[in-house]
Parts: structure tokens; sequence; C-alpha cells
């Protein structure tokens, strides 16, 4: 009898103290969980510190999902950071002045959008809204969901004189895009690798246009049917997977990955002023049967 009496102590003690350990609260990142004692809920951020730990960490609301609290209580996000995957998502792109916004998020690139009025006349949130709406199709080309707005320049109308011309309404943004995920490089190299592709469309946006252009890139075999291809090669790099084929009207010898699944691949080319998204499809995209039906004379 006394000896089951202190198996059972033994394991009730056991049990408590595995309890103790796990009394932790979790913390659902965009990333992914993890294990944390929370420390405040503010108004936009969370500060956290790890098990064990004295060290304070704070990180943006809009990372967060969702909270577990060791009490059993959760408490859940919402985040304005939503997927973005090339230009025809670009509405989608979240803009921030907040550098906390941006804290452990991975950099794309440097970006520069600038809108001019027509006239002196010109409505100035008007020009403001058209940089804004180039500042996130730069963005959503680079493969950003996030910028982070580091400088703002705006300028009124300016009416002119007798011997001096005037100037209409001006404003330039400059940032850096963000985004909250990164590719899998061997899994895109898997999907890449072996399959053929349509270049349906080509984007571009030069920094000096009134906006972004789409245009239908669809080109034939001499059997009238879509022209597809397979890349010539496929290259692992330190900040992602780069393409060339010759097949793609491109300047340079290799386009960077932005989206690789079965259906839809974004391939992205930067030279200087100017952004070129590449937008191919495999055969099983529908737009790609639909291509397939047409009748080519």
């Amino acid at each position: 009898m006394n000896k089951l009496f202190s198996v059972f102590l033994v394991t009730l003690a056991f049990s408590t103290a595995s309890f103790a350990q796990s009394k932790n609260d979790v913390l659902y990142l965009l990333d992914g969980p993890k294990e944390v004692q929370v420390k405040e809920v503010g108004f936009n951020t969370i500060k956290y510190s790890y098990p064990n730990e004295n060290t304070l960490y704070s990180v943006s609301k809009h990372q967060v999902t969702k909270i577990e609290y060791a009490s059993g209580r959760a408490e859940t996000f919402e985040s304005p950071f939503k997927p973005v995957n090339g230009l025809d998502d670009a509405q989608d792109v979240y803009i921030t002045y907040n550098p906390e916004d941006i804290a452990g998020l991975h950099p794309k690139g440097e970006l520069f959008s600038k809108a001019t009025g027509v006239t002196t006349l010109s409505s100035i949130n008007n020009v403001k809204n058209r940089a804004l709406e180039k500042l996130r199709a730069e963005a959503a080309m680079l493969g950003a969901n996030v910028v982070f707005v580091g400088n703002v320049y705006q300028r009124g109308n300016q009416y002119g004189g007798e011997n001096q011309a005037g100037n209409s309404t001006q404003t330039t943004f400059t940032g850096t895009g963000y985004s909250t995920e990164t590719l899998d490089n061997q899994a895109v190299i898997a999907i890449l690798a072996g399959e053929s592709y349509h270049h349906y469309q080509t984007h571009r946006l030069n920094r000096n246009d009134w906006n972004a252009t789409r245009e239908i890139s669809t080109a034939y075999d001499k059997n009238r049917k879509p022209l597809m291809f397979e890349f010539d090669k496929i290259t692992e790099k330190e900040d992602g997977v780069y393409v060339s084929s010759s097949q793609i009207p491109t300047k340079t010898r290799e386009l960077k990955v932005i989206r690789a699944d079965s259906e839809v691949v974004i391939l992205m080319e930067r030279n200087d002023k100017i952004i070129t998204n590449y937008y191919l499809i495999s055969k099983e995209n529908k737009y790609f049967k639909n291509i397939q039906n047409r009748v080519v004379l």
C-alpha cells in the first residue's frame, strides 16, 4: 500500500512539474507559432519574453494572428498584411510609416514613385493617390506585400507670373518593399524543373510613366498551338531562384522568380527605372485551356 502511494506521489509530482513547464503563452506569428510569456498587449505592439529569460521583445500586432494564453483564454487579431502575387494584387499591398510594422519581415528592394499633375489646376489628392498606386504596383511586381515609406515629398500647385512659369502639384514617395514570407527555393526548383510554360502576359512599370501596363504576349507555334517552352537554366542563389530562357525577350540573362505554383510562374526583371514581370502559365491553368481551344487563322 505504501509502495503504491509512493508511486502515486511521484507520478503526481512529475505531472505537476510538466504542467508548470508548459505554463506559457503561445504567440501565433505569420511565420508560425512561438512559445513565449506575453508581458503586454499595447495599441500597436505586443511585448513578450522567452521562457526563463528576462530580455523583452516586441512585435507589431500586424504580424500576430492569435495569442493562446496559459490560462486557456485566446485572443485573435486581424492582420492587414495580405498575400500579393504580382501586379493583379497591387491594391492589397499594405503601406506603413511605422518601422515597428516591418520588424522581422523580408526586404525585397528599394522603391520610388513620382506623380505630377497635368496642369496647375490638378488635384493634389488625386496626384498623391496616383503616386501611391504606382508605389503599390512596383512593390507587388518586386514580390513585396508591405511597403515602409521612408520619405514623402509633396509640392502644391505653383501659379506662375508674367515672367515665371508655374508648376503643377507633385508627390514623391521613397521606401522599401518587404514580404511577410519567403519562397522555399527547393520547392520552387521542384515545380520548375522539367515543366513547360506559356508566356501569357507581360507587365511593365516605368517610373516616369502614368501607371503600370499589361500586354498579352501569347505566341503560337507552326501548328497554331500556344508556344510552350522549358527553362534553359535554373539557378539557386542567396536571395532566391533565377531562371533563363531564350524564349523570353529580356535584356538580362537571368530572371528572378517571385511566384511559382502548379499553374502560374511570375518572373521579375529590373533595369534602372523599369521593372518588368513575365507572367507564365502551365497547361493546368484555365487561361491556357481557353487559349488552346481558340481557332487561330
